[in-house]
């Protein structure tokens, strides 16, 4: 089920109270529309009452899709330096309610789930583009990989995330992310480049390894906690 709890929090502009729905846990399944919401960028964003200054909130909380096998652990941008103690409290949670150390029904839910941990927004919304896209996170990683070999500009690590922000059946669009969501400049791949990808797998085993490695499926993890 979908779980909130409310916090009285200041606007980040204004300093004015209000209370806010800060949400806990997410089931799509059962709450579809809060998977879209999150997708369009609506999902824990209003006006403060006070300035009026539309502002989000920093997730921090459990996403969970079992029709696309989805269990993700949700963490706020700044916790990303903690990336791999923040991975292992996700894992901690997940075994005890549906892994290992779960009750057998719940373990049978547990087994179909494929567990993950992102730092922000933007990093969640890509999972949930490429999972609707049938595209599997972890070659999606490499291709960001392959992408940035062709010789598109970088900024250092830390200021802005590589994501994928957009997918259909012949593109994906790519875009440096900041940690508010902002995107200054994107380009177009074509879709082909996960097919050809998966195509040569003894070509990008090693890459392919190295991201896969863990719960945090993402190359920028050690980059982005500098």
């Amino acid at each position: 089920m979908s779980i909130f709890s409310t916090h009285t929090i200041q606007c980040p502009a204004c300093a004015t109270p209000m209370d806010f729905e800060i949400v806990l846990s997410i089931s799509a399944d059962r709450r579809p529309d809060l998977r879209d919401a999150i997708v369009d960028g609506s999902f824990q964003r209003q006006p403060c009452p006070g300035c009026g200054t539309p502002f989000r909130v920093e997730p921090e909380f459990t996403y969970m899709d079992i029709k696309r096998h989805q269990y993700i652990g949700v963490w706020p941008t700044a916790r990303r330096a903690d990336w791999q103690a923040c991975a292992d409290k996700s894992r901690a949670v997940f075994d005890e309610a549906l892994g290992r150390s779960a009750p057998p029904e719940a373990r049978s839910i547990g087994d179909e789930l494929d567990v993950r941990v992102v730092f922000g927004w933007p990093a969640l919304v890509e999972k949930i583009l490429a999972r609707g896209a049938g595209i599997d996170d972890r070659t999606l990683e490499v291709a960001k990989l392959a992408v940035m070999r062709s010789g598109e500009e970088t900024p250092l690590p830390g200021q802005r995330a590589l994501r994928l922000v957009q997918v259909d059946d012949s593109s994906m669009l790519f875009a440096w992310v900041g940690s508010g969501g902002e995107r200054p400049a994107s380009w177009r791949v074509p879709r082909q480049l996960i097919a050809d990808i998966e195509g040569e797998p003894e070509t990008w085993k090693a890459t392919r390894d190295s991201v896969a490695a863990g719960d945090v499926v993402d190359f920028q993890r050690e980059l982005l906690a500098a």
